[in-house]
């Protein structure tokens, strides 16, 4: 059986395989718990099982596949205490990333975030959520790149990938595009007049209030992740 995988334009190597992969399953294409058999990944992106075993291999590096002894390999399963796993660990990453950012950014990275926010308006308003998703990612890396501290950035891409496979899971995200285009310029505008401290908080609101809509995806009313149930530093 052939997956919806696209096929990557040159089909040879691991890390084409690895890129074709993760796209898929941070799109949702793969779904949380899903088998991922060689045979099947073969056919779907045309290349031999050896790039594809290699590939598996680094995505279980990296959280994104779980690879269990004589039983094969699948995606990671997605849970809530995963999800607020993941945003306790954003939060002190990301919010020491835009500190260092807003004070080091220069005119080169705020318009490269600027047209970021731009292209995911345009994305969203034709209803094109991986593009949506891709512009926000480099809406935010843009940001964290400018903050010039290569280890925090490394381990903030980790989560940061962890994080984006919840976003597939509902589009609770688009049903609250101005607050969320609002949360966005509140932290671009505070990194563009060089106030840490600004940039801090609004990124902290913008990450909280992200967890919460995505656990309302999860849960029912009953069991819902509220902002204080984070041990990040947001009240």
């Amino acid at each position: 059986m052939a997956l919806n995988i696209n096929t990557p334009d040159r089909v040879t190597t691991s890390s084409q395989a690895f890129n074709a992969v993760l796209t898929a399953i941070l799109d949702g294409s793969l779904k949380s718990g899903q088998s991922l058999n060689l045979k099947e990944l073969s056919e779907s992106l045309g290349m031999s099982a050896m790039p594809i075993r290699e590939a598996l291999r680094q995505l279980e590096g990296i959280g994104m596949v779980e690879i269990i002894p004589h039983r094969g390999a699948r995606v990671r399963a997605l849970s809530l205490e995963d999800l607020i796993d993941t945003f306790d660990a954003r939060i002190p990453l990301e919010s020491a990333l835009i500190r260092r950012a807003a004070v080091r950014i220069d005119h080169t990275s705020l318009a490269r975030a600027q047209e970021a926010l731009e292209r995911q308006a345009d994305a969203l308003d034709l209803g094109n959520f991986a593009a949506a998703r891709s512009a926000h990612e480099d809406f935010h890396l843009t940001l964290y790149r400018a903050a010039e501290s290569p280890w925090l950035y490394r381990l903030c891409k980790q989560v940061w990938l962890n994080s984006e496979r919840y976003y597939a899971l509902s589009t609770t995200e688009y049903a609250h595009v101005h607050e969320r285009r609002l949360e966005h310029e509140a932290i671009l505008n505070a990194c563009r007049t060089h106030q840490p401290d600004e940039a801090e908080k609004a990124l902290e609101r913008h990450l909280t209030r992200a967890v919460t809509l995505l656990s309302d995806s999860m849960t029912n009313e009953h069991n819902q992740v509220r902002p204080d149930a984070l041990t990040g530093r947001v009240p």
